[in-house]
């Protein structure tokens, strides 16, 4: 009778035990979708040898999902110059020089890119391998001089510093110098940027119509950069706004008053001149 009810039992058990191990396998068609999609990533990564630095990698998502962001992305993803260095989007512009003068690198301000390509260009026919670093709203959003955005303003930092060590990790094996342009807003985090040694130091700086809408922001910059050694081209259009014209004169004010060598300040009327004013000063400086 024992011998009855346990085979019963058994097989009542059993079917249900194959049920159960059958919905916990994966289906073929399952198994396939993940190979593929395997495969696909591999493939991209692959495909896109730019796409290389750790450093820039870890700029902030926040800004990476931001609309105005994402939307600039997408128009810049139409240019065929367009590289990806880890997160962050560039424009690379080779060399058409059989020589080389170095690398070049453009930091726009927000919303004013199109008026640095032709500077770019230029510079590479000049020799130098460019750079455009595309820009983020929040270098306007957040005023560098600001005490109560500190925190804000050490994330950016942050970011800033990440973003041009993604750009020194995929330019290094190009010899020669290392020119920075900053417009803008752009110039104002360049120079906090380099007070607090979170960049690899330029050979030699640009600024080009260098402002922020703010005078303590304005005031912090002109400190940093005329403290610093750095050879300095301040190139700006007189008739811009008077938020540029005051900080223009604070930075020449603060130059005079620390005595600081290899300092040019220049008006120019138009971008197309910066080419020109910039070849001239770099020959000063021996680049050529």
């Amino acid at each position: 009778m024992k011998s009855w009810i346990l085979c019963f039992c058994l097989l009542w058990i059993i079917p249900f035990t194959f049920i159960e191990a059958a919905s916990n396998s994966p289906t073929p068609q399952a198994s396939a979708a993940v190979a593929v999609t395997s495969g696909a990533g591999s493939s991209a990564s692959a495909a896109n040898p730019a796409t290389v630095s750790a450093s820039a990698a870890s700029a902030a998502d926040t800004t990476n999902q931001d609309p105005e962001y994402l939307a600039q992305v997408q128009d810049w993803q139409q240019y065929p110059d367009t590289l990806q260095f880890g997160k962050e989007w560039v424009l690379l512009h080779k060399s058409e020089q059989s020589y080389q003068q170095g690398v070049a690198i453009l930091l726009p301000e927000w919303q004013q890119t199109a008026s640095l390509l032709p500077l770019s260009k230029a510079l590479s026919k000049q020799g130098f391998d460019c750079v455009v670093l595309l820009p983020t709203p929040d270098q306007l959003r957040v005023n560098p001089g600001d005490e109560k955005q500190s925190k804000q303003v050490q994330q950016q930092l942050e970011q800033w510093s990440a973003r041009l060590a993604g750009v020194d990790e995929n330019m290094n094996t190009v010899k020669g110098h290392r020119l920075l342009i900053a417009q803008g807003s752009s110039a104002v985090w360049v120079s906090q940027l380099l007070a607090t040694e979170k960049m690899i130091k330029p050979d030699a700086i640009v600024l080009l119509n260098a402002f922020y809408p703010d005078k303590q922001a304005n005031a912090i910059e002109a400190t940093q950069l005329s403290n610093d050694l750095l050879p300095t081209l301040d190139l700006y259009q007189d008739d811009k706004t008077n938020w540029l014209q005051e900080a223009t004169r604070q930075r020449l004010s603060a130059v005079k008053r620390a005595t600081k060598l290899n300092w040019r300040q220049q008006t120019i009327q138009d971008l197309t001149d910066a080419p020109m004013q910039i070849s001239d000063w770099l020959t000063t400086l021996g680049w050529k």
